[in-house]
């Protein structure tokens, strides 16, 4: 019997054992120093394509790799069990981590020169007053905690009430938030505003059928973090990541992950985003 394997089977069972390949790299002692990628604000199709391209521009600097996650669980685990690298990461995700394990936020990343976006409760354009969303579903690609924090942020005193009564869709991506109130599934999403700009290239008929109801304070675009306990030499890879917004091959990786440069955050935007309780930033 012949068994042929298309190039998107073989790209689909390659994708599959990313972290197995990861794993027997470590057990054999050869950890390469490595970052780590998951943030669900992208809209990233081809993780594969993404490892590919970044590997090839990294292993021009050293002994360097790029693990990208589509699942929060997997990228959490290689955190939590000490794996030594940089980890990039959108704000929210570090601020919902930030009570469970020690990380560092050391970079801030930058799109046409803005390191801050605001995030925005999109609604079909027939919803035209928050109490429409009495009793309705809500899809985020956020956790739980974080979500009902920025609804609390959005809503304001007078409206929360609606909180007890609304329902709540975790999705993976922002992207699939916006496409759960396309079709039904959710009276409304909250995402970042990029994403639903995004839409606008995806499906720009959904994207009229939609518009943006309430808006949160800034927020942070992703962060580059390094665990405290990190005992590798994190220096040089930082300065590789932090440059690649300044030549022509590094843009084109980082605008695959939606950004164009990167910036050292303050001592005191650091300090800020350790904060237990804060609003906005």
């Amino acid at each position: 019997m012949k068994v042929e394997i298309t190039k998107s089977c073989f790209l689909f069972i390659l994708l599959l054992f990313l972290p197995f390949l990861a794993w027997s790299e470590h057990m054999d002692g050869k950890t390469k120093d490595t970052i780590y990628f998951y943030n669900p604000e992208t809209n990233i199709n081809n993780f594969v394509s993404l490892k590919i391209s970044f590997d090839t521009y990294l292993s021009k600097f050293g002994n360097y790799r790029f693990q990208p996650f589509d699942k929060k669980e997997l990228f959490e685990a290689a955190l939590f069990e000490g794996n030594h690298g940089i980890y990039l990461l959108s704000s929210w995700h570090y601020q919902s981590l930030r009570d469970e394990i020690d990380l560092h936020p050391l970079l801030v990343g930058v799109f046409n020169g803005q390191s801050t976006q605001k995030k925005i409760l999109t609604v079909k354009r027939n919803i035209t007053d928050v109490m429409l969303l009495k009793g309705k579903t809500i899809a985020s690609s956020g956790n739980e905690q974080y979500t009902i924090k920025l609804l609390n942020e959005m809503i304001g005193d007078e409206n929360q009430g609606i909180l007890q009564t609304v329902k709540l869709i975790l999705v993976p991506k922002d992207i699939d938030a916006l496409m759960a109130v396309g079709f039904g599934m959710a009276a409304a999403a909250i995402t970042s505003e990029r994403s639903f700009e995004n839409l606008r290239k995806i499906n720009p008929k959904q994207h009229q059928r939609l518009r943006p109801l309430m808006e949160s304070q800034q927020h942070y675009l992703a962060l580059a973090a390094l665990p405290a306990k990190a005992n590798m030499d994190a220096a040089a890879l930082l300065d590789i990541l932090e440059k690649m917004g300044i030549n022509a091959e590094g843009e084109i990786r980082l605008r695959m992950l939606g950004l164009d440069g990167w910036r050292r955050l303050s001592k005191q935007e650091q300090l800020l985003l350790k904060q237990k309780e804060h609003k906005g930033l």
